[in-house]
Formats: C-alpha cells, sequence, structure tokens
C-alpha cells in the first residue's frame, strides 16, 4: 500500500526552505500555545500584555502569532489550522521559525455520551484514520505519546488539581464520513472521542523531536444509533478557562527548563 511507503530521509522541500520570503519576525520564544477557536484567539488578542510577533503566510493569506506576557512567562499565541495537512505544514514552518514546544487545544466529538461537554481530554493514543501521519510514522494501526511524555502530561495537570480524562481518540480527515458502521467500529476498538489532527500532532512531533501538549475539550455527540446530537456550545468563559490550563501548562515547561 502507498501509506506503507514511510521514508525517513531529508524531502525534497525541507520547512526551512525559503520560509523567511513568507515570514515576518519580530520576537519568539520558546513556548507557542495554538487554539483551534478563533473567537478565543480574538479575545486573546485583546488582553492587556498582549503585543504583535509576526507572521507566517501562504495562498490563503497571513497567520499571525501574537506574545503574551503574565506572571513572569511569556508565550506566543497563535490560531491553529483546522484539519491536518494544513496544521503540520503551520507547525514544520513554526519549529523552522524557532518554537520549541507546542500546546495545542480545541473541540472534540464523543463516542461515549457518558463524556459530557466541556470535558478536559487528553488523548493516549489515535487510530490514524488519516493521511500526514503515514509520512512522519511507519504504518500502523494506532499511535500515541511516548509512556513518559504521556506521564509528564499528567503530572502536570494532577499538579494543579485540573480534572482530565485520558482515553484513545480516533483521528479522522473525513469529517462528513463518519457513517454508523464506522463510528461503531472505532468504539469498539477502544476509542471514544474524535478528532481531526491528533495523529497527525503526535507522529510530527516524534518525527521532530518536538513537544506537543494536545488537548481537547468535548463537543457534539457522534452517536451511531440516534444520530449526530450538537450538543450546547462553549461560551467565552469555558474557552478562557481552557486558555488558563494552557498558560498552566506553559509555565510548569518554564519551570522544567530552568
Amino acid at each position: 500500500m502507498i501509506l506503507e511507503e514511510f521514508e525517513p530521509g531529508p524531502a525534497v522541500i525541507e520547512p526551512h526552505f525559503d520560509f523567511e520570503e513568507n515570514t515576518a519576525i519580530e520576537e519568539v520564544c520558546a513556548t507557542i500555545i495554538m487554539p483551534f477557536s478563533g473567537s478565543l484567539f480574538e479575545s486573546v488578542q485583546q488582553m492587556k500584555g498582549v503585543r504583535y510577533g509576526g507572521f507566517k503566510s501562504n495562498i490563503n493569506g497571513q497567520q499571525p502569532w501574537y506574545i503574551y506576557e503574565r506572571d513572569g512567562i511569556k508565550v506566543a499565541v497563535m490560531l491553529a489550522q483546522l484539519g491536518a495537512p494544513a496544521l503540520i505544514g503551520t507547525l514544520e514552518e513554526l519549529q523552522a521559525i524557532g518554537f520549541k514546544q507546542f500546546i495545542l487545544f480545541g473541540t472534540c466529538g464523543v463516542l461515549d455520551g457518558n463524556l459530557e461537554t466541556n470535558k478536559l481530554i487528553v488523548p493516549t493514543s489515535s487510530i490514524r484514520d488519516e493521511g500526514i501521519s503515514y509520512h512522519y510514522a511507519p504504518a500502523s494501526d494506532e499511535i500515541g505519546y511516548p509512556a513518559d511524555h504521556l506521564a509528564r502530561f499528567g503530572e502536570m495537570l494532577d499538579k494543579h488539581g485540573i480534572p482530565y480524562t485520558m482515553t484513545k481518540a480516533w483521528t479522522t480527515d473525513a469529517f462528513f464520513r463518519e457513517t454508523p458502521a464506522k463510528v461503531k467500529r472505532r468504539k469498539e476498538a477502544g476509542a471514544t472521542v474524535v478528532d481531526m489532527e491528533w495523529a497527525s500532532v503526535a507522529a510530527w512531533a516524534q518525527f521532530r523531536q518536538k513537544e506537543a501538549y494536545h488537548f481537547f475539550y468535548t463537543s457534539d455527540y457522534v452517536d451511531p444509533e440516534g444520530g449526530w446530537d450538537m450538543r450546547e456550545g462553549h461560551d467565552e468563559e469555558n474557552l478562557l478557562g481552557f486558555f488558563e490550563i494552557a498558560l498552566t501548562l506553559a509555565k510548569e515547561l518554564e519551570k522544567q527548563k530552568s
């Protein structure tokens, strides 16, 4: 199969290739926080202590990042691109620019109706039903964090009393092709949530040897028997709460480096 053609050597176009022509760099720091929520990203831009940091660009236009300082911690904040190909391309360029640690968070669908809305999920592994991960890691049914990385992630959350659930995910490119039979099979394989990027992020982070802390907050319910339940939304208070969790992780990472 073509997806079994993983090759770890250099590519024809590496992420450092001419990125300067499409990038304006004013300030880079160690950690970048990347929410998927556009409304949250807009709220962050209005916070006290936020300044412009630069941008990368592609045919869709510019994707800026901002620098946020508070309580002795400095992070960059950038809107995460939706979908694994766009997101991984962005991560490749950001690590080439100089960012070293990546904290990403956004919604996930739930396959287990017992998971309520706005619960924090730490994925332990993911069923690879997308394409990008196969270019960064050998073919397999699943991919996940190394055990030591997962333990460190949990320890940081535990230290601050942040409740979370660790579970297997299902990463798929095809949001509109989550058929009832496929959803049932993924549940039988142990997945309780579904997203569009995480398997790719896990593969990329291990290939590039970068630290990526990616968590979800639960959203819609994908029920193979009863259809799709959009559930309630995520208000500004919810979103700012998850941003605070990302900042807490950034502070812990800073302490570990000092």
